[in-house]
């Protein structure tokens, strides 16, 4: 069996991911993210990265404000495979060849899968398997009078 790492905590696993894994997006290659933010089928990420670990937590408004983030994707698009997200979770993140390739890698991007904090240097990070889509539910009856 492979050798699997098990992080505390996300953010131990983000610092990992910027430390010791591949961070460049060449060739469609996924790179681990944490949510900062999330509006619908959007999110705002933050991309594992070698020249900077830090990990913002404030308000969307904010960090939109900001012009120090320089490794935050503020449109990255959930895959349909993908159920909803939550600010802290970790998730793997794509961009296009051709943004890649021209360094904008933030510009706009898609998340293709939720990432939990197990890695293996054979596999990668571990993934949640594909869901299916929430069945919206019933209306609750109307009470006869």
């Amino acid at each position: 069996m492979a050798n699997v790492r098990t992080f505390e905590s996300n953010i131990e696993a983000f610092e990992f991911a910027c430390d010791h894994t591949d961070t460049s997006l060449k060739n469609g290659q996924p790179v681990l993210a944490i949510v900062l933010a999330v509006q619908g089928r959007m999110c705002s990420v933050k991309l594992a990265n070698p020249d900077d670990k830090d990990v913002p937590n404030a308000p969307l408004t904010e960090l939109l404000a900001r012009t120090d983030l320089n490794h935050v994707c503020f449109s990255a698009m959930l895959d349909q495979k993908v159920n909803q997200l939550a600010p802290g979770d970790l998730a793997l993140y794509t961009t296009m060849p051709e943004l890649a390739a021209a360094g904008k890698t933030t510009v706009a991007g898609t998340i293709i899968s939720k990432a939990y904090p197990h890695y293996s240097p054979k596999t990668g990070w571990q993934v949640r398997a594909t869901e299916p889509a929430p069945v919206p539910q019933a209306p609750p009856p109307e009470p006869s009078t």
